[in-house]
């Protein structure tokens, strides 16, 4: 066991001194060891056990940041380390998946939006339409479609879009600026109000505080 010593966020060990990263959680060191600046857990295991293999992390077994005794660190790929956390916490990992995912769909639409994205779009498009040799049906209008794949489950985008508003799986719970009321809508959608009626009021409320 290291003889770590950790007090108001940061820890000393071997002479070094490690500040714990509010956001991430992870001790850095606050001056180069070697060539780079290094996080605690990786420094530890490396000093027991030489530099990390490229492709590979270095996992805190119990979760716990502030524990980083070699016993509790574990080297693993990047791929063992996502499939660990999959299956012994993914009610806690999905939230930032889910985060990382909606990110990374704005994302994907600010590019198909563009120039470069829509020359691209029909590049592969144009492929496809070659490529469709299986009929499908679409699970949200019923209708049969060609499509490049058997696994294609709707005709169009905005197929697939009505599939997930009826479906509720985007949904979420807000409460109406106007009456206070709960009211279920899409996380897309821009709703403030729970009915017409209150919608009706918000906007006059706003004619009224800018006449």
């Amino acid at each position: 066991m290291d003889d770590i010593l950790y007090e108001n966020g940061t820890a000393f060990v071997d002479g070094y001194k490690f500040r714990k990263d509010s956001k991430s959680g992870y001790y850095l060191s606050t001056k180069k060891i070697g060539s780079t600046r290094k996080r605690l857990h990786v420094y530890i295991w490396e000093k027991y056990n030489g530099e990390i293999p490229k492709g590979y992390q270095i996992h805190h077994y119990d979760e716990n940041k502030d524990h980083n005794d070699i016993s509790n660190l574990m080297c693993m790929t990047k791929h063992e380390h996502h499939m660990w956390h999959s299956e012994h916490d993914r009610n806690k990992m999905l939230p930032k998946w889910n985060h990382s995912l909606d990110k990374a769909r704005i994302k994907a639409a600010e590019w198909h939006r563009s120039p470069e994205g829509r020359t691209q779009a029909s590049k592969t498009h144009k492929g496809i339409k070659i490529r469709k040799k299986y009929m499908v049906n679409c699970l949200n209008c019923g209708k049969t479609f060609r499509a490049a794949r058997p696994s294609a489950k709707f005709c169009s985008p905005d197929c697939q879009s009505a599939y997930r508003r009826r479906s509720g799986v985007d949904n979420e719970t807000r409460k109406c600026v106007v009456c206070g009321s709960s009211f279920v809508t899409n996380k897309y959608s821009k709703a403030r109000t729970c009915s017409r009626k209150c919608a009706a009021q918000l906007m006059l409320q706003k004619k009224a505080s800018n006449s």
